[in-house]
């Protein structure tokens, strides 16, 4: 066994803030313990359209209401690469996401009931008496395919 250094300690941290949350999305269980542990109290989430979602009540919102369209999701993320500096770090993490639509929310014109997505996540860390909290949560989407339904108009 190797010797864990500070870095790889925070390193690790910091991935799991980003796990630890879509596990919980996943898993259906995000509730305003989750998205406090996970974001410093001026964290923001930047959708792909640009819209900006600042702070943990207004991102719990927004998540609770753009997540319960779907019966379930899966969110795989790979290929962290987190580089730290003083009391702050940056993550480039790809993504892979499924969405499975609940009943009545996907296209019905559509013979799918779901829709997968690939892209990238640009990350903001900062590093505070609580540990590491994400600041900024950026999505970079690269290709999407199948049902999307009402997705385009997330903000």
């Amino acid at each position: 066994m190797g010797i864990i250094t500070r870095e790889s300690s925070d390193r690790t941290a910091i991935v799991e803030l980003l796990t630890g949350y879509l596990a919980a999305v996943d898993d259906k269980r995000l509730d305003r313990a989750v998205v406090a542990a996970t974001f410093a109290p001026d964290g923001r989430v930047v959708r792909p359209d640009g819209a900006a979602v600042v702070g943990p009540d207004a991102i719990l919102e927004s998540h609770t209401a753009s997540f319960a369209r779907f019966r379930a999701t899966h969110h795989v993320t790979s290929d962290h690469l987190v580089e730290i500096g003083d009391g702050a770090a940056s993550m480039r993490a790809n993504s892979t996401a499924m969405h499975l639509w609940a009943a009545g929310e996907s296209d019905s014109r559509s013979l799918e009931t779901h829709f997968l997505a690939g892209g990238v996540f640009d990350i903001r860390a900062t590093h505070s008496d609580e540990g590491w909290r994400l600041s900024e949560w950026r999505l970079r989407v690269t290709w999407r395919s199948g049902n999307m339904g009402s997705m385009l108009a997330t903000r």
